[in-house]
């Protein structure tokens, strides 16, 4: 568990409009994003690419239980590098060498910034936090400010968990960082599953979504499939050979539980959870064909909606819930199509390229992503929901499985590399293309992003 609480210290100012120099993002034509109830930062969009924000994120002074700076700790220092990695990742922020600070740490906590000496290094926001251990928790607090105006932005910020959980801290304080500058809702504090492969076993990995903490939640006796998060992040649905057969198989994050889903005659597969995480859609050919399927979750029967002499599978549900995107090859090849999540009739969204597949709706509701194959190539790409403005991202030969974050800013996909998988993360503007390193010699492919976790 977790608390926050806002701050009424002393440094709070008045609201405060942090100046870009320019930050620039490709998308078409759209502003994503609420501002800030302060007032905050205006993301402007255009075709001139991206120019991160230059900020300061010095270390967090350690606190003795005195509240007064200890001169030993590292738990401080840790915590701005988990902060300094998440925002340089994002591709939005430019975080300045801590040897180029004029201001040191304790002085920044104890007086507030000296904002001459950051503006002479460039920097267009600064951060200052502090540590302290009580008991077994952690406690961050933490501000931030506008260089230029000379002020905070929003109030200070503190942050209780476990200290076995700081990272997790960390990742909140980088969230809160991230929302403040950009309008958005941050997507730091989430996790990652995957489908490992070394050698020929396969297993479940869940880690953070910076590739700490893993855990493995299948041990490899079994091939496994397509994990996938619930709504609440506290489930995962997968497929299973465990009884021979594939089958669709609910692990409980928590208990480390498993429920069969199921027990189907044919093609079990393609679990996808509902927005209200009460009901599912898969695929089943227990008719004679793959249609889509949708059932509550762990009782009753699966009521079918689709009805078609080709393949339906791959269900994706809009975050509303009202419907529902899949890969069907009626057309004579695989294409995307939308129906509503009653079933009715379906609407063809793709039509370049004679590939497209593996559908993955945003939580924002506003794009598809989605595997675009032609030319021996197969690559991610986005689409609207109403078959409009398709771009590709991505310029490989094998790209696959995307799945959003939870903010709906960065697609999480696999791709092969010679004989290797590998996961790699792409802003939804087709910039800041990253590996995601999933440790050791092990392979990474079919990954699933949580939602936040608080």
């Amino acid at each position: 568990m977790m608390e926050e609480m806002t701050m009424t210290a002393t440094r709070q100012g008045p609201p405060a409009r942090l100046r870009w120099t320019t930050v620039f993002l490709l998308m078409a034509g759209l502003l994503w994003g609420s501002l800030p109830a302060w007032g905050g930062v205006r993301i402007d969009i255009s075709k001139g690419g991206l120019t991160p924000l230059p900020i300061a994120v010095p270390a967090f002074v350690n606190l003795g239980g005195d509240g007064q700076v200890a001169t030993s700790g590292v738990m401080g220092s840790q915590i701005a590098e988990v902060v300094t990695a998440d925002l340089e990742r994002s591709g939005l922020f430019r975080p300045i060498s801590r040897s180029a600070f004029l201001q040191m740490p304790d002085s920044l906590w104890k007086s507030g910034p000296q904002f001459r000496d950051w503006r002479i290094i460039g920097a267009e926001a600064v951060v200052t936090g502090a540590a302290r251990q009580e008991g077994d928790q952690v406690v961050v607090d933490f501000f931030l400010y506008d260089v230029f105006q000379g002020a905070l932005i929003g109030k200070g910020k503190r942050f209780t968990a476990s200290q076995r959980n700081w990272r997790h801290v960390a990742h909140r304080v980088a969230d809160e960082i991230y929302t403040r500058l950009t309008g958005e809702t941050g997507y730091f504090t989430s996790r990652i599953a995957y489908v490992s492969q070394k050698g020929e076993s396969k297993r479940l990995i869940m880690m953070d979504q910076d590739s700490a903490n893993p855990v493995e939640l299948t041990h490899g006796e079994h091939l496994v499939l397509t994990p996938r998060f619930s709504p609440d992040g506290d489930n995962l649905f997968h497929i299973s050979y465990s009884t021979g057969a594939p089958r669709i198989f609910r692990m409980d994050l928590i208990s480390g539980s498993t429920s069969q889903q199921g027990e189907y005659p044919g093609l079990n597969s393609a679990p996808a959870w509902a927005p209200d995480g009460k009901r599912m859609a898969l695929t089943l050919s227990m008719d004679g064909n793959p249609e889509i399927y949708v059932k509550d979750v762990g009782v009753g029967q699966p009521v079918r909606l689709t009805n078609h002499a080709a393949i339906d599978t791959s269900p994706s549900w809009s975050p509303d819930g009202r419907r529902i995107v899949f890969n069907s090859d009626r057309a004579g090849s695989p294409q995307l199509y939308v129906m509503g999540a009653g079933g009715g009739e379906p609407r063809r969204i793709t039509f370049e390229g004679n590939y497209n597949a593996a559908p993955a709706w945003s939580p924002r509701g506003d794009l598809i992503a989605f595997v675009h194959g032609g030319g021996g190539r197969f690559r991610i790409a986005v689409v609207t929901p109403e078959g409009k403005n398709m771009r590709v991202l991505t310029d490989s030969w094998m790209d696959e499985s995307p799945t959003w974050s939870p903010n709906g800013r960065v697609i999480l996909f696999s791709r092969q590399q010679g004989s290797r998988s590998q996961l790699y993360s792409i802003d939804l503007t087709g910039y800041n293309e990253r590996l995601v390193p999933v440790g050791g010699d092990a392979e990474g492919s079919d990954p699933s992003w949580s939602p936040l976790i608080r």
